[in-house]
């Protein structure tokens, strides 16, 4: 894009040249040659619309467009909440908290049946 836009670029005023932000073009020239421009955003990326030397606008191609606007992928808890309703589970009245306090240790030495091991220690 550098040396074609060099090309065009020579073309316009210089204060106009000066002003400008960098790497940008100008409405006028982007809507006079807007196939190129797209061309421009399909092989090298966005290109960015100015107007009265500021950034407005970007052409992007289709490519990026979608993968800008594309859904991101659920996460772990939104997947099992999807399949907890999807199991008409998300109304069960299970207390998962008691049911997971009961699993856990509650003796420091472990099982309550395995204290003796420290008796004669």
């Amino acid at each position: 894009m550098a040396i074609v836009g060099l090309f065009f670029y020579k073309q316009m005023p210089e204060e106009v040249l000066m002003n400008m932000p960098a790497g940008a073009v100008p409405i006028y020239e982007a809507k006079n040659r807007l196939p190129f421009y797209i061309h421009q955003a399909e092989e090298n990326g966005p290109v960015r619309i100015s107007r009265h030397n500021e950034v407005v606008a970007y052409i992007v191609s289709k490519e990026d467009f979608e993968k800008a606007v594309a859904p991101k992928e659920k996460s772990l808890v939104e997947r099992i909440q999807e399949s907890r309703i999807a199991y008409g589970l998300e109304d069960d009245d299970f207390d998962y908290t008691a049911y997971f306090d009961s699993c856990r240790e509650r003796n420091c030495y472990g099982r309550e049946d395995s204290s003796h091991i420290f008796d004669e220690v």
